[in-house]
């Protein structure tokens, strides 16, 4: 008894002495202390909805903490929800540290944080959440790897924000930056409840302390640093003792060994071999491997069609399929025999454009021809009315359908949504699309239009599929079938078309409504099994009702169902939101797969080094999960900058990702989520008669009611072929190479300029502008002149596509800018206008922006140009090269000797 109670007391009393006492703590030697909120000098900055108070209250250490009160729950950002603290010394050098460390009381539950850095010169990491979750009531120490923060000078950190989304009150004291984690006492980790199973359990381990790593067994000895470390689930097909600790590297602790049982119930059926490759038709030969779960067992198989027996051929090595063949399998064990696996394939050599996943791409002729990275958009706001996006005010489309069901009847109602549908989106869309050079096109769908309410197929179920799909194949787009509602929702949020049980739906743990999805994807992969048009099924838009083990178990069920009846076609499975919130593919054993992720990063929407950091902490997530299928970007947008969409799309060619905006048409004139907007007259299905309402939705075509949106389009255009950032017409106006050091330029009378030597875009030279004073723009320009007796021609009036004028800009003012153009033809009269007002010249460094020259306003010639100025508003040193116009923002300088006429 007493070597029981010995371990358990001395434990108690190792815990008692880690948990922190109230005393001021004690930085360890080589730590950098940020700020311990001791001393009086301001030491935060708050926000809208934010109050901040330095207090005695409910400290760590010392005397004092920061009081952080949220004043109203939502997604925290720079404006609003968060708090900056600023150094307390000034800036701070943590280039040799590792983690950020602070101690956090958070009394209103268990939450994650939003953290960010600023440096000394105003650059900051994006400020995004971590994966470390508070305790409530309880002041922890809340560490966060350096390695997550990018894009700032970590030798000069000067401020940390942190932002919290639910209202409350929390308490922070103590930041700093260690080489190690602190010395935490370790809580053991948790995994998938011990019990019974049928076929097989997959198993996730967590632990509180998510910066350390997890070592487990399953041979029942006692894991230590020597033993397989956790890097995601775990499959066990057979009984199985799990034993896992938590191990701090810093001072060489564990923490109590959990342990858990698995029984697992295998059948005849769980135990018959598979096959990889799967069933399916392939272009060429395929070598098969067959295995099993059974331990030590045989497998015996034919290749003739007949059943296998003991007296068939035992399968020793992968087999060779070169033509259509059956090969059926069994697993024998003890006398015990498995039923029988039958796999078919078919060896076409016929050209195709049917596309399979080939590793992390996507190929034709069922995987084994070219590569294809899809490039495209989404028809989003066709079958899925958004409020925000589409000519309605209602709040989701079961709210559409049941206020016009109620008002005017049934068979009225779907009247009403047809003519909706029948303008919405027409054969002139699918044109577009071609003259963009996109190859593709996602098309949300709900089962509202498919399913009766008994979760029958109605007889109208494939009619707008059925069409969309013919006129895609037209035009060699392909189409990816995205379920974007499924019965009950995935969801709850207005896009799955129920907002009913918002943000959570009523699909997940709802074996109707599960039932219902399967039944509709079988039947949806039944009809388009042989379309070579159609990319894949994307099998669940954003499933947020359910996460980790419930979320890939409901998965698999829809790949066996959808694999049943449909081996080729690729299925798209999507995170939320990113790789780790999927499970490696090879653990569930799918194959012919692709990996979806949405990208949305609404912090700093408009900055471009935001948008950056964002994108590239998407590209090493994806680098580090390295799952071998192929990624694409289901949906995604960069917001308002140009030069945001620019590096993004530019990232994805360079990865090889497949992608589509969302999305095709927006209401709003020039909102950045359209490649054509508008506005429509809003239907108020509440209020508008029939007659109204179907007069409104008649007017809602592409034609009749949106414009192209020209600076986000064009930039589209030239990724969506990348051939065009070449083949566009381009025209170099300036490089300023090959210029005498005392050139002369004309400016406006409070600009100086000057050749530059040392600071340039590229090439050999710049021109320096100084504006020495702050006045309108009409004297704060530097002039480029057209050659004597010649003209700049400016005009677009034969091009397929608008001109744009963009100009590199480096300036110093330590604000973004934007210029004024102003052209003047060789008879004085002027137009003028600003460069894309998000698009802006970045402080400190190189950046382009350009204007629509369409958009200029006046009365000037524009093929007849004599002189083009370029202003600024602030007074600062500004550096111009490589003055061009071209036909999109992603276009690449033109070579000076493939100059156009002017």
């Amino acid at each position: 008894m007493k070597k029981r109670v010995f371990p358990i007391f001395l434990s108690l009393l190792l815990i008692i002495s880690l948990i922190p006492a109230p005393i001021h703590a004690e930085i360890s030697e080589g730590d950098v202390l940020f700020q311990d909120f001791e001393g009086d000098s301001p030491i935060f900055s708050e926000t809208a909805n934010t109050r901040g108070t330095i207090t005695s209250e409910d400290v760590f250490s010392g005397n004092n903490s920061l009081k952080y009160e949220v004043l109203a729950s939502g997604d925290p950002n720079e404006t609003a929800g968060s708090i900056s603290i600023a150094a307390k010394d000034g800036a701070v050098d943590a280039s040799a540290m590792k983690y950020l460390i602070f101690s956090i009381n958070d009394t209103q539950g268990s939450n994650t944080i939003k953290v960010s850095l600023t440096d000394a010169s105003g650059k900051s990491t994006s400020f995004g959440w971590q994966s470390p979750s508070t305790t409530k009531n309880t002041w922890v120490y809340y560490q966060i790897p350096l390695s997550n923060f990018s894009g700032i000078d970590l030798a000069n950190v000067s401020e940390v924000r942190i932002g919290q989304w639910n209202s409350g009150v929390y308490y922070i004291d103590d930041i700093y930056f260690s080489t190690k984690n602190p010395p935490v006492p370790l809580v053991a980790p948790t995994a998938t409840p011990s019990g019974e199973y049928e076929d097989y359990v997959v198993v996730e381990v967590k632990s509180q302390h998510s910066n350390f790593p997890i070592f487990y067994t399953t041979d029942g000895s006692t894991p230590d640093k020597s033993s397989t470390q956790y890097s995601g689930l775990l499959r066990f097909d057979n009984n199985t003792t799990l034993k896992a600790v938590v191990y701090n590297p810093d001072y060489d602790s564990y923490s109590d060994v959990s342990t858990y049982e698995y029984i697992v119930h295998t059948d005849s059926d769980s135990q018959k071999p598979m096959a990889t490759p799967i069933s399916g038709t392939y272009a060429e030969p395929q070598v098969v491997s067959l295995s099993t779960i059974v331990s030590d067992a045989k497998i015996y198989y034919t290749l003739d069609g007949s059943t296998p027996t003991v007296s068939s051929k035992e399968y020793t090595a992968p087999i060779t399929i070169s033509k259509h063949t059956t090969l059926k399998a069994i697993t024998i064990k003890d006398g015990i025999q498995s039923d029988v696996s039958v796999f078919t394939y078919t060896i076409s050599k016929k050209t195709t454009p049917f596309l399979k996943a080939n590793g992390k791409t996507l190929r034709t002729n069922f995987g084994s021809g070219d590569e294809v990275v899809l490039r495209g958009t989404n028809a989003g706001g066709w079958l899925v009315m958004e409020q925000w996006m589409t000519p309605t005010d209602s709040p989701d489309l079961l709210t559409t359908i049941n206020t016009l069901t109620d008002r005017f009847g049934e068979d009225a109602a779907w009247e009403l949504l047809d003519v909706y549908q029948d303008h919405y989106w027409t054969k002139d869309d699918f044109d577009n699309l071609k003259a963009e050079g996109m190859n593709s096109v996602r098309l949300p769908f709900t089962y509202f239009d498919m399913l009766n309410e008994d979760g029958t197929l109605k007889e109208s179920a494939f009619k707008r599929l059925d069409w969309f799909i013919k006129e895609a194949s037209k035009r060699k787009l392909y189409v990816i079938l995205d379920m974007h509602g499924a019965p009950g929702s995935q969801n709850g949020k207005d896009h799955s078309g129920d907002i009913t049980y918002p943000d959570k739906g009523n699909l997940y743990g709802n074996e109707e409504n599960m039932k219902k999805t399967i039944y509709l994807w079988t039947e949806i992969a039944k009809r388009y099994k042989d379309e070579k048009y159609v990319a894949g099924y994307d099998l669940l838009n954003e499933p947020g009702g359910a996460s980790g083990i419930e979320q890939f178990t409901f998965y698999d069920q829809l790949y066996q169902a959808v694999r049943s009846v449909d081996t080729n076609h690729v299925l798209f499975i999507e995170a939320i939101w990113d790789p780790a919130n999927l499970p490696n593919p090879e653990l569930y054993h799918w194959e012919n797969v692709a990996y979806s992720y949405h990208f949305y990063n609404w912090d700093n929407i408009d900055s471009f080094s935001s948008q950056k950091n964002f994108i590239d902490s998407k590209v090493k997530l994806v680098n580090a999960a390295n799952y071998d299928v192929p990624l694409y970007v289901g949906e995604f947008t960069m917001f308002n900058n140009i030069q945001s969409w620019d590096y993004a799309l530019k990232v994805f060619e360079e990865q090889g990702w497949s992608y589509s905006t969302w999305t095709y048409k927006a209401t709003g004139n020039g909102t950045s989520w359209g490649l054509y907007t508008g506005e429509p007259e809003r239907v108020n299905i509440y209020n508008d008669s029939f007659e109204v309402i179907k007069e409104k939705w008649s007017s809602i075509s592409t034609t009749q009611a949106y414009t192209r949106n020209d600076y986000f389009a064009d930039i589209l255009r030239n990724y969506a072929s990348p051939a065009m950032r070449e083949s566009d017409e381009r025209s170099l106006l300036a490089n300023f190479e090959g210029l005498d050091a005392n050139t002369e330029f004309v400016t406006g009378e409070t600009v100086a300029a000057s050749l530059d030597v040392t600071n340039k875009s590229a090439g050999e030279a710049s021109v320096k502008l100084e504006i020495t004073a702050s006045s309108d723009t009409s004297e704060n320009y530097f002039s480029l002149m057209a050659p004597d007796k010649k003209t700049f021609d400016l005009s677009d009036a034969k091009n397929s596509y608008p001109k744009y004028l963009m100009v590199d800009v480096y300036q110093q003012t330590g604000e973004n800018q934007i210029a004024t153009i102003t052209v003047i033809d060789k008879n004085g009269n002027q137009s003028s206008g600003k460069t894309q007002a998000n698009t802006t010249a970045r402080s400190g460094e190189w950046s382009k922006i350009h204007v629509l020259l369409n958009s200029l306003t006046g009365d000037a010639d524009m093929s007849k140009i004599v002189e083009i100025r370029i202003a600024f508003d602030d007074t600062g040193v500004y550096h111009l090269d490589n003055i061009f116009i071209g036909q999109s923002f992603a276009n690449n300088v033109p070579d000076i000797n493939k100059k156009g006429k002017h």
